[in-house]
């Protein structure tokens, strides 16, 4: 008996991560310089680690409520208020989830129908499985070099259908490092409104912006709250991605139904991890100002490494703590280049063709990671692209 042949068609359309694919490479080679890896190089900050451990001795050990704690909820209503302008019922409309990838999986198992679509940015993160998953079609939507990698509402409006049930936009955006700016999120809301399509808005980056930008919440325009469902992530911003909690804020009959679905799927978020979100959100922020303002140095060395090898470009990220250069004039896939690189080099970066066709001829990589190892793994690169010359 074949057990492959009893797994479901539905799980078997699921692909594996290209980003894990390439992390398994890279685990293989000793001394590699991990130039891939998309999550803080920081330890989460003392005071939300204390505030865990006094959550242990409280005997915060049981079920927590499918939802989250109540006290949680509230201080994310305030943050919510205070920081993206968003109004929300803490007791209704807001949901904490594990991590944003659970926010995100339960939006669209909970809006998609098999057959509808859902319109998605190219390069931009994958939900593409998530999305086939439900048996929705994914639709991408360019978004190019020469226009910073903003997405054009106009291209939006072009790919609407009557079949088409949701928006998916990711600001800042992994793997870019773009903002979608005011006047085009007013733009792509007008869209919404006019159609009567929901917007899923994903927001891990939200702190995590240079030169003075600010972020905004496509949520908190007029017309937008019960068309937006909102996903956001301790994750980035607190350097706590290993602890799994984000939250999630929509119209009440979509957080019922995410509090509903949570007792089936894991009872709710781990209840010290919790606690220790309530002592981020309410804490103070230094931590974050400080991480900022390092990403901020390590953007520099790593947009003026890049730029000087020949061969490869790269356009200064406005937020997140990634970096696209193009290795289009290189003459190799994308895939194929940065297979070279962790073998060869012992540098691992993330061919760009992971986050859709628009993202071939261009690597991710990311600058969360201290100055030494950044700048040992632009050298270990450029040796690369100079080898592939004298090769040539």
């Amino acid at each position: 008996m074949h057990i492959e042949s009893n797994i479901s068609k539905r799980s078997y359309q699921v692909q594996w991560s290209g980003i894990r694919v390439m992390f398994a490479l890279a685990a293989e080679i000793p001394d590699v310089i991990n130039l891939g890896i998309g999550q803080p190089d920081f330890d989460t900050p003392n005071f939300i680690r204390e505030a865990a451990k006094k959550a242990l001795d409280e005997g915060y050990t049981r079920y927590p409520p499918a939802a989250g704690f109540e006290d949680l909820r509230e201080a994310i209503a305030q943050k919510l208020k205070r920081e993206n302008h968003i109004i929300a019922d803490p007791h209704s409309e807001i949901f904490v989830s594990v991590g944003a990838m659970q926010g995100i999986f339960n939006s669209i198992l909970n809006l998609v129908n098999p057959g509808e679509e859902v319109i998605v940015v190219d390069p931009g993160y994958d939900y593409y499985s998530q999305i086939g998953l439900f048996g929705g079609a994914a639709v991408p939507i360019p978004v190019l070099e020469n226009n910073h990698f903003k997405v054009d509402p106009a291209d939006i409006k072009k790919a609407l259908t009557k079949k088409t049930k949701l928006i998916m936009i990711n600001s800042p955006s992994n793997p870019t490092g773009a903002i979608f700016d005011e006047d085009i999120l007013i733009e792509i809301s007008k869209i919404a409104q006019h159609h009567g399509v929901m917007v899923l808005s994903d927001e891990p980056y939200e702190k995590i912006i240079f030169d003075g930008k600010k972020h905004v919440s496509i949520g908190s325009f007029d017309g937008m709250k019960d068309l937006t469902i909102s996903v956001y992530t301790l994750s980035k911003t607190y350097a706590m991605t290993g602890w799994r909690i984000g939250y999630v804020v929509a119209h009440k009959s979509i957080i019922a139904e995410m509090e509903k679905l949570m007792e089936h799927m894991v009872s709710g978020v781990t209840a010290v991890v919790q606690r220790a979100a309530l002592a981020a959100i309410q804490g103070p922020q230094d931590c974050v100002r400080d991480m900022v303002r390092e990403y901020e140095e390590r953007r520099g060395v790593i947009y003026e490494g890049l730029n000087k090898i020949e061969g490869i470009t790269c356009i200064l990220p406005e937020a997140t703590f990634y970096a696209f250069p193009n290795i289009s004039k290189l003459g190799m896939t994308s895939w194929d280049f940065a297979k070279y690189l962790v073998k060869e080099h012992k540098v691992a970066t993330v061919p760009g063709s992971i986050f859709g066709k628009q993202g071939e001829g261009y690597l991710r990589i990311s600058f969360a990671l201290d100055v030494a190892r950044l700048k040992e793994g632009i050298s270990r690169i450029k040796k690369g692209v100079e080898s592939l010359g004298k090769k040539n």
